[in-house]
């Protein structure tokens, strides 16, 4: 089988177009921002209601120590009661349990529980079903102290603080 130059020619264009769009998607997915990508939820509350609970993928849903005695929860976001969002930043204020002292690698435990407690705080603040904060917020910021409690061995929670807590 002979090929002539015009063969070579149109087998080198075909070759370096096939590179370019290889390159060209390669370049789109690495720029792409998969950050914004969002994971649902759904639950039912005890009086029938369907509640959606949304969060975005992203670093603010990470459990992050503050300091040795203050830990952030991250974001949360919900859907309230059809279109009112709710969007709260929770951190803690914890101390060790038995009156032991702080030491250096107290905050493992959240770390490691970091989804267990997350969902924990999720399903107090779902089990509240009042987000209207002004009339009492120590509600709600018991029912998320009692949730996370259950769930830690070497920690007890003190204080639970909304860093922001925006109802739109």
């Amino acid at each position: 089988m002979k090929h002539t130059k015009r063969d070579v020619l149109k087998n080198i264009v075909v070759t370096v177009i096939l590179i370019i769009i290889v390159l060209l998607l390669i370049l789109g997915v690495q720029s792409s921002d998969f950050s914004k990508i969002k994971k649902y939820d759904f639950g039912k509350s005890s009086n029938g209601f369907l509640q959606q609970v949304s969060s975005s993928k992203s670093d603010s849903m990470e459990v992050s120590i503050v300091n040795k005695s203050e830990v952030n929860l991250g974001d949360f976001v919900f859907n309230v009661l059809g279109d009112k969002k709710l969007i709260a930043n929770i951190s803690i204020i914890h101390k060790p349990k038995n009156g032991k002292t702080f030491m250096d690698n107290s905050g493992d435990e959240f770390i490691e529980k970091g989804a267990i407690l997350r969902d924990a705080t999720i399903n107090a603040m779902l089990d509240s079903q009042n987000f209207d904060m002004s009339v009492n917020n120590n509600k709600i910021k018991d029912a998320i102290k009692n949730r996370l409690n259950k769930n830690l061995q070497n920690s007890s929670v003190e204080e639970v603080y909304f860093n922001k807590f925006i109802i739109q």
